[in-house]
């Protein structure tokens, strides 16, 4: 169970897509997300790696590949995916990782979708 403190509804997320501060990470493979799209200012950073990219990646190496500056422990990140479980799980490596300010959208893909058209 997530702490509630820690999820974001479809209203704040139509906040924080202008928020460029806040760091929107989509953790679907690459296929899901060329097959369905992604929420306006999201980067895409599978579940797989993003201990990885959080972690070991260089700032240098992260703004290639992600095109924004690599963020940092107090930034605030909020997860998402297609239905709420695999952001539930990074939301949970960023929290041990230090990225106190981690939120999820537990909302995610199918909510987004449904509700933004």
């Amino acid at each position: 169970m997530v702490d509630p403190k820690r999820v974001v509804s479809y209203d704040d997320m139509l906040k924080v897509i202008h928020q460029p501060e806040k760091v929107i990470i989509d953790v679907r493979e690459p296929e899901e997300v060329q097959s369905t799209g992604q929420i306006p200012s999201s980067i895409n950073i599978p579940l797989k790696s993003v201990h990885e990219a959080l972690v070991s990646m260089s700032h240098e190496d992260f703004r290639r590949q992600y095109h924004r500056e690599k963020p940092s422990n107090s930034d605030e990140l909020i997860f998402y995916c297609q239905s709420g479980r695999r952001s539930s799980e990074a939301l949970s490596q960023a929290l041990k990782i230090g990225y106190v300010n981690s939120k999820t959208y537990l909302g995610s893909w199918s909510e987004w979708s449904k509700k933004s058209k």
